[in-house]
């Protein structure tokens, strides 16, 4: 039987997704600090990793029914929404090969 959603269980969710999508923003400061014959490989790589990442996160917003959707989540998922849209603004650069473009300044968290 599948797990009721809670709202805890929703900040929970929305908490990991904006982990995952961290770990890929980290790694496009590597990519443009990589040699430049190792960064092709590393790019498409990360490329791969940020779009599974976006498309779970954008799974797992849809996934959260209205009786979880208290006023904490729905400000997380604002949050969330806005890093997803940061990353994938900085997935279309690495995409556009503009290097100098993959990270500006943080607005991890709110």
């Amino acid at each position: 039987m599948a797990q009721k959603m809670t709202s805890g269980l929703a900040l929970r969710q929305l908490q990991q997704a904006q982990q995952a999508m961290k770990k890929v923003r980290k790694g496009l400061v590597q990519v443009r600090e990589a040699d430049p014959a190792d960064r092709p490989e590393l790019a498409q790589t990360l490329l791969n990793a940020g779009w599974e990442s976006l498309n779970r996160t954008y799974r797992d917003l849809a996934a959260i029914p209205l009786d979880a959707a208290t006023e904490e989540v729905m400000l997380r998922q604002i949050a969330v929404q806005r890093y997803a849209t940061a990353l994938l603004v900085r997935l279309r650069r690495l995409v556009r090969n503009d290097l100098e473009g993959l990270e500006g300044p943080d607005d991890d968290e709110e």
